[in-house]
């Protein structure tokens, strides 16, 4: 997926090391009137912003003061949307595991422009080794890939060609064998071609058991289908297919794992449409992957 030459993280890469998130607030006393009035610049920023991060793992990579310039945006949408789900299954997986057990949380940034949050757990009691990551990244297009997207029939016509991607990838490894491993990811691109944008959506849901449970494929394939269904009757049947074809292990002659759902390069019914879409499917991640194993014998759920 071109989504993997922009994004660090849509390959889980695990960090060794623990990065904290703080935020220095700057205070002083002024006399207004006959009253004293704290001033605190951030905290007055933090509390007049219509955008509540603290739900958030951190902060978002583009500024609050952007982002608000922006509700309306598509680029706006989809960092926060990315920010909600990342913070929304990593504490739900937190729920699963010993209280003494967290994701890490590293923020870094991206010198060509953007950055992204990286979110590990790993060594615990229930998840061996778990990544939920964002990236939201920026700069222009390197030629290779403009000829690769061209290749796949993106009527690019500019040299230069400024980008924007947003996305959410994810790996959860259990330690339990009888519990599978799931992947997701979304995503959303644009491309900026003189006076046109380019955009489009992809990702996908799926899920790899190392032994075979009737009941737990049964549900998670069921929790996509009406994920999917919500929008359109047609979607879970296409792109659980384009999911079994595209995890095909040719020179196997298997498929990984039991599939799931998967799409690139959707741009219909329009790009409100897409967005729903896309929101709705990182929603299912959590009622899809959290109650498998649930009937495990001696053993406690994930």
């Amino acid at each position: 997926m071109l989504f993997k030459v922009f994004l660090r993280n849509c390959s889980i890469v695990y960090y060794q090391r623990q990065q904290s998130v703080s935020r220095l607030w700057k205070c002083g006393l002024a006399v207004v009137g006959t009253g004293i009035a704290l001033i605190n610049e951030d905290l007055s920023a933090h509390m007049a912003s219509s955008i509540n991060i603290d739900k958030f793992m951190a902060a978002p990579v583009t500024p609050i003061e952007e982002l608000e310039r922006n509700g309306n945006d598509m680029k706006t949408k989809m960092e926060l949307m990315v920010m909600r789900v990342q913070a929304e299954v990593c504490k739900a997986l937190e729920q699963e595991e010993s209280p003494s057990k967290k994701f890490t949380v590293d923020k870094w940034q991206r010198k060509e422009g953007g950055g992204g949050v990286t979110c590990v757990l790993q060594e615990g009691q229930i998840f061996e080794k778990a990544g939920v990551n964002v990236s939201v990244v920026h700069g222009n297009l390197p030629p290779s890939a403009a000829g690769m997207m061209r290749a796949r029939g993106k009527n690019l016509k500019s040299e230069k060609l400024p980008f924007f991607a947003a996305g959410i990838s994810s790996v959860i490894h259990p330690k339990n064998p009888h519990v599978p491993t799931m992947h997701f990811n979304y995503r959303y691109f644009e491309v900026q071609d003189g006076d046109q944008v380019h955009w489009w959506f992809g990702g996908g849901t799926d899920l790899t058991p190392y032994y075979l449970d009737k009941d737990d494929a049964i549900h998670f394939h069921k929790t996509l289908k009406q994920a999917c269904d919500k929008h359109d009757k047609t979607y879970y049947a296409n792109f659980k297919k384009w999911c079994d074809d595209y995890f095909n292990i040719t020179h196997r002659g298997e498929r990984r794992g039991i599939g799931g759902i998967f799409f690139d390069d959707i741009e219909t019914p329009s790009q409100e449409g897409v967005f729903k879409f896309v929101t709705t499917c990182a929603d299912s991640v959590i009622p899809a992957y959290l109650p498998l194993g649930n009937n495990l014998p001696h053993s406690k759920p994930i």
